[in-house]
């Protein structure tokens, strides 16, 4: 008589359906790991703050006279500063990108998915490490801002919520640098792609002279730049001078950075999933 032998049934691993704690626990874990890697290469976050740094020295106490639609070098100031900010917020996709290339290539997270933890928490603690960065290059900035006379004008609920702003604008910045890690080659691709994209957007934006400056040509282009409108509304909720402007970004400039920072999220969440979830097979 024939016997059927019924194949033995694999036991499913835990982490394979990982609940929120145990995903929770694989995130905290995961993102000290990534910052003691950025405390042994602190190359990338230099750069991001100090170039901002520098170009507001050089514009507010160099070119300050010149370059201050008012001719009042104190007030100019004050507008840079939180223009200093949102540019070191939007150049910080340079080391999420980076980042994520380098696990990526560097097949680090191929090594982590054979382990028993959540795979969600790969990405989740990529977001975490880089927020955590972002509170800590804003409250950084802020005291730079402070020492060459900054001053929040709007009191502490106004700053709170420039503050927020900053970190959404910067939360859809990293969604956006995960996903463009997950499709570079490697780290220096990621670095060489965003700082040349970076560098014109700031520059070419109300962050240092007023549209009405610029060739007619160019000022809707810089009215209508999302960095333009993340700098105006920073510079609306701190209660600082704002660079003349009555076009419609710069009247609503809240609601556009609000807006475009959560549609930039949905845009990109979906396609991270699915490019990390090929990455999972």
């Amino acid at each position: 008589m024939n016997t059927v032998t019924a194949a033995p049934v694999r036991a499913e691993h835990p982490a394979l359906r990982p609940g929120p704690a145990k995903t929770w626990s694989d995130t905290l874990t995961l993102a000290r790991r990534n910052l003691r890697h950025m405390a042994r290469e602190p190359f990338e976050p230099v750069i991001a703050l100090s170039m901002p740094v520098l170009m507001v020295l050089l514009f507010g106490y160099v070119f300050g006279g010149v370059m201050s639609p008012t001719g009042d070098e104190t007030d100019y100031r004050a507008m840079l500063v939180p223009a200093m900010i949102v540019m070191v917020m939007f150049y910080g996709i340079a080391g999420t990108a980076s980042g994520v290339a380098r696990d990526t290539s560097l097949s680090v997270m191929s090594r982590f998915r054979t382990l028993p933890m959540s795979p969600a928490a790969l990405l989740w603690a990529r977001v975490l490490t880089d927020m955590l960065r972002a509170v800590a290059e804003v409250a950084l900035l802020l005291g730079v801002g402070l020492l060459l006379g900054w001053r929040p004008e709007s009191g502490a609920a106004g700053a709170a919520a420039a503050v927020g702003l900053l970190l959404l604008f910067r939360l859809s910045l990293v969604c956006a640098g995960v996903l463009l890690g997950l499709v570079m080659p490697g780290p220096d691709t990621a670095s060489m792609l965003v700082y040349p994209l970076a560098f014109p957007l700031t520059m070419l934006s109300t962050s240092f002279v007023p549209a009405q400056a610029m060739p007619d040509w160019l000022a809707p282009v810089a009215e209508w730049n999302p960095v333009s409108s993340v700098v105006t509304a920073t510079r609306e909720l701190f209660g600082n001078p704002s660079l003349p402007s009555d076009s419609w970004p710069a009247e609503h400039a809240v609601l556009l950075t609000v807006g475009l920072s959560l549609v930039l999220i949905v845009l990109v969440v979906p396609p991270t999933l699915r490019r990390f979830a090929r990455l999972n097979r």
